[in-house]
């Protein structure tokens, strides 16, 4: 269960931290724009690149140990030098300063520099990037009360606010940092950190989300009742966040003890949509804190924006909407009008999310090997291959001819530091 701390000393971190993590970003970016996709450099950029790193080196540990941060930090300069003396031709590696990280406690900022594959975002590949975000879990009695009804084996997704960053973190929409998408020589064995930027989120929410969905949709009634508020809907999706970590290590499978089998493409993508439709079934169905707010994020965001993304074709989230989508269609619980609109029956999305999440769960109770097999045949099922170079899969048939289908892929947003501390404005009036 998470430990919610209070925050008084936040306010300086607010004040000071920021603009230490600010000092880096410009050197990383500089760093970011020489890199190949894997990370490494090419050989005309290797001197330019080399003073990039060792002035890192010789910066970043400081901002760690700021921030309390002090074993990564001595991982960190070890990281930093070990590949500026090295060889830049060759993907860098970061499995130190990666296994150095521990979650941050409630109330405690973190800070992150390395390179890194973003879930989503403006960019892809493994570039630097560097952030700092402060971890706030909401501790009202109502929240209190959901982590005890709920209470988490493992409790490794850590709710943040994203205070500062690189363009990679504060232009675009990802919001989430996982281990696994450092750049390292080893995979890592279990996963223990999930940093989510959730104050990211409201914007996200009422300037993409809910627009895409009103113009594919016919008839959607969305209450949005956090539209106003920052604060308010950065703790509703801090619950989705808790209840799609918690729903992650229930089952035959726990993802903290299976991270290896589950971050694989089919596996994972079914894994994704299960604990979602898992979460959104608690909220329908119970009395949940924030439930009709996080109900209508989990099914509109999976459904309306992921599949927005501008690399949608190749992109895990779109693919995790596409699926949905298909199998709401196959079930009945959405349909499609003759000029492409969907049609999003609500009340029978409860029953094809119980359908769906059984399949999934008897595919998990196989061997490994047949596990993966089913798992690719479902996928399959549902999102079809493709010849386009450079895709992973194409749209569902069914959606082809969709107003969805039609609509502009969303432009990656910047958010200012003022964005960003919106949801933090009882700690900054």
């Amino acid at each position: 269960m998470p430990d919610p701390a209070r925050t008084e000393g936040s306010p300086a971190v607010l004040a000071i931290c920021p603009d230490l993590v600010q000092h880096l970003v410009p050197v990383v970016e500089e760093l970011a724009d020489l890199q190949d996709e894997d990370g490494s450099v090419p050989a005309a950029a290797h001197a330019r690149a080399g003073r990039l790193v060792r002035r890192l080196a010789a910066d970043a540990p400081t901002v760690a140990e700021a921030c309390g941060q002090t074993a990564y930090a001595d991982a960190l300069f070890q990281d930093l030098l070990s590949w500026a003396n090295g060889d830049l031709s060759a993907a860098p590696d970061f499995a130190c300063s990666r296994d150095a990280i521990v979650p941050p406690p409630d109330g405690t900022p973190f800070f992150f520099l390395g390179p890194l594959r973003l879930a989503n975002g403006a960019r892809t590949g493994f570039r630097f990037e560097t952030f700092l975000s402060l971890r706030e879990e909401p501790s009202d009695p109502a929240y209190l009360e959901l982590y005890r009804r709920f209470p988490h084996p493992a409790n490794i997704c850590q709710s943040s606010h994203l205070l500062a960053g690189s363009r990679g973190l504060t232009r675009g929409n990802n919001i989430v940092f996982f281990p696994e998408n450092i750049r390292a020589s080893t995979q890592i064995e279990r996963q223990r950190y999930a940093i989510f930027f959730f104050n990211k989120f409201h914007r996200i929410f009422n300037e993409v989300t809910w627009p895409a969905a009103t113009a594919a949709t016919r008839g959607l009634d969305v209450a949005n009742p956090t539209r106003t508020d920052p604060r308010a809907c950065y703790k509703a999706r801090c619950v989705w966040g808790y209840l799609h970590d918690y729903f992650h290590h229930q089952g035959a499978r726990p993802f903290d003890t299976q991270v290896a089998i589950k971050t694989r493409w089919f596996t994972g993508l079914l894994e994704e949509i299960k604990v979602d439709l898992q979460s959104y079934l608690a909220c329908v169905q119970g009395d949940i804190v924030d439930g009709t707010a996080v109900a209508e994020f989990i099914l509109l965001d999976r459904a309306f924006r992921y599949p927005l993304e501008p690399d949608w074709y190749r992109n895990f989230d779109s693919g995790t909407g596409l699926i949905l989508l298909s199998v709401l269609h196959q079930e009945q619980a959405v349909t499609i009008e003759p000029d492409g609109r969907i049609v999003l029956r609500t009340d029978e999305v409860a029953v094809a999310a119980e359908r769906f999440i059984a399949r999934v769960e008897a595919l998990e109770q196989r061997d490994d090997a047949a596990y993966v097999a089913g798992a690719r045949d479902l996928v399959r099922h549902h999102l079809p291959q493709t010849d386009r170079p450079g895709a992973r899969f194409d749209r569902p048939a069914e959606l082809v001819g969709t107003v969805l289908a039609g609509l502009a892929s969303d432009t990656p947003r910047g958010f200012s530091r003022a964005d960003l501390t919106a949801s933090l404005a009882h700690l900054t009036r």
